[in-house]
């Protein structure tokens, strides 16, 4: 599984089943898929101008086993429940050159997206043959913030290499 968790900050209602030290009560999920895209117009501009609009944020995908959290999406869908921030952390585990018996099998955060103003868009369940359920669930934003974190391979702590977002409301980067 992949160590990817899902908290939606300040919310007692959509807990996931993490134990994690770092990630308690978080939802762990195991695949994720966003895209933002810039619409091309039919016609180039004299300046070079190739946009048609602004730029769409489709919606940021998850999939994960059934847990707790499950029923509780399929109501905040329904609900349409805005939730004021939702925190995406990836981590990686370190074992690279340098490692120690101490940090060898030890994980760093190397990706962080904070969302705000969110809303459950979907919710999913499937059942395949051998299978147990999985469920694939979708959030919406009204702002977006990126974040990358360098890794480096003596062990030492990940370095931001800043931080990128977008507000959807204003149309303008934050």
């Amino acid at each position: 599984m992949k160590d990817i968790y899902v908290k939606f900050d300040g919310s007692t209602e959509l807990e996931g089943d993490s134990t994690d030290a770092s990630n308690a009560k978080s939802i762990e999920v195991s695949s994720f898929k966003h895209f933002v895209r810039q619409p091309k117009s039919s016609s180039a501009s004299s300046a070079g101008g190739h946009t048609a609009e602004r730029t769409e944020h489709g919606e940021m995908l998850f999939t994960k086993d059934i847990d707790k959290a499950t029923s509780k999406l399929f109501r905040a869908s329904s609900a349409g429940t805005v939730y004021p921030k939702a925190t995406i952390s990836f981590y990686r585990a370190f074992g690279g050159k340098g490692s120690t018996s101490a940090n060898a099998n030890s994980r760093v955060l190397y990706y962080q997206i904070v969302l705000d103003n969110v809303v459950v868009s979907s919710v999913e369940t499937a059942i395949t043959e051998g299978e147990l359920p999985i469920e694939t669930f979708g959030l919406k934003y009204s702002k977006i913030v990126w974040e990358y974190k360098t890794s480096p391979i003596d062990g030492s702590s990940a370095v931001s290499t800043g931080k990128a977002g977008w507000d959807l409301q204003k149309n303008v980067s934050v």
